[in-house]
């Protein structure tokens, strides 16, 4: 049967969709001809990301690394017992690996040196300049609390003392902490607060200072004669 080209023309308008499928493909090829340069940008971005995120992290493990090994040398240098050099090695880490996890520790040491050397409010100012401890937080409340003992301040070490304990993630050194904060109670004349921490360790059979509390809750509670 011959074509009829008016009848093929009549046939397209009444079956609407034919015209509209193919108007939808073509307007989403010359969408993509368009965008095609920001389709290619945008991928580019993405790598470009991922490679700026990879270069981070590699620099920063590198920093680190390179911390650590300069608070090795100054840990050598401390134990040497050189504390003007162990200060300036310490000083010039902290100047050049500032945010690591080294500059926490080299901070503490540093705080040590002062200490030894009778510097105790300079100690405690690099102690106090650690906005971030991270898991180092009960060995900086202790070495805090160690100062301010060295200091006279036995109250407020007492406190240091306790937020140590908190911190602390092993049961050894929560008791001992615990017990350093009694000992600075008794010592600032707050016997009662003393009095409060070794009464809990004592009830704890599993706290490995309970039996020392039991002793030192006899010794605090003697009363003096002719009181």
């Amino acid at each position: 049967m011959p074509a009829n080209p008016i009848q093929d023309q009549e046939m397209a308008k009444a079956d609407p969709a034919v015209p509209a499928f193919e108007e939808r493909g073509e307007s989403l090829m010359e969408w993509a001809r368009v965008n095609s340069s920001k389709l290619s940008i945008g991928g580019i971005v993405v790598v470009a990301l991922a490679a700026v995120v990879f270069l981070w992290r590699a620099s920063a493990e590198k920093k680190e690394l390179r911390a650590s090994e300069a608070l090795a040398s100054a840990q050598a240098v401390v134990q040497s017992g050189n504390a003007a050099l162990a200060q300036s090695d310490l000083q010039a880490l902290l100047r050049r690996y500032g945010g690591t996890t080294a500059a926490v520790q080299a901070r503490m040491l540093l705080a040590q040196v002062h200490f030894g050397a009778g510097k105790v409010d300079e100690g405690l100012r690099e102690l106090n300049a650690i906005s971030s401890p991270g898991i180092y937080a009960a060995s900086v409340y202790g070495l805090k609390a160690a100062g301010l003992e060295q200091s006279g301040k036995p109250a407020e070490a007492a406190a240091e003392y306790e937020k140590a304990a908190a911190a602390s993630t092993t049961d050894i050194g929560k008791a001992s902490y615990q017990s350093d904060a009694a000992r600075a109670y008794v010592a600032a004349g707050n016997v009662d607060a003393a009095k409060r921490i070794w009464q809990a360790i004592a009830l704890d059979d599993t706290n490995p200072l309970a039996g020392e509390a039991k002793v030192r809750l006899g010794e605090i509670s003697v009363k003096p004669i002719g009181s």
